[in-house]
């Protein structure tokens, strides 16, 4: 490859055609989750009751999209806010969101799938911890 495509418009353009193809997959199959409230329903799925705070910080969003992100996960009644202490919620995902979360899984999995065809696990598994290696690099700076 010649010197346009840089690591970080690879890595870009690879999360964009991850995103766009997980949205298709998800309205092919009827579902109203787009890209942005997934990644933040199944965060909550797997470690539900994070505050918006810590959610912002694992998914290495702005406070401000996460809070939009909530607030259209509630409006599906897919997450509930409980609040825990004065100016801190819990974000707590719904028995409709729970259930839901099994066929999405299924859907992101198969979009993974696809994604990752053609590469031998050992090289999967050597990208992901190589990903997340320059994810910490960056975040010690």
């Amino acid at each position: 490859m010649d010197n346009l495509y840089s690591l970080g418009f690879l890595v870009g353009r690879a999360s964009f055609a991850l995103s766009k193809a997980l949205n298709a997959s998800i309205v092919e199959n009827n579902i109203d989750l787009p890209h942005s409230q997934y990644v933040v329903l199944r965060f909550l799925y797997h470690r539900d009751g994070l505050s918006q705070f810590e959610l912002s910080n694992l998914l290495s969003k702005n406070a401000a999209v996460i809070k939009r992100t909530i607030d259209e996960l509630e409006k599906k009644n897919l997450v509930v806010r409980k609040p825990v202490r004065t100016l801190k919620n819990s974000i707590c995902i719904t028995e409709k969101g729970r259930n839901l979360m099994p066929q999405v899984l299924k859907i992101a999995d198969s979009v993974i799938e696809k994604a990752l065809h053609g590469i031998e696990k050992e090289n999967q598994d050597l990208l992901q911890m190589m990903l997340d290696k320059i994810y910490s690099n960056l975040e010690e700076t």
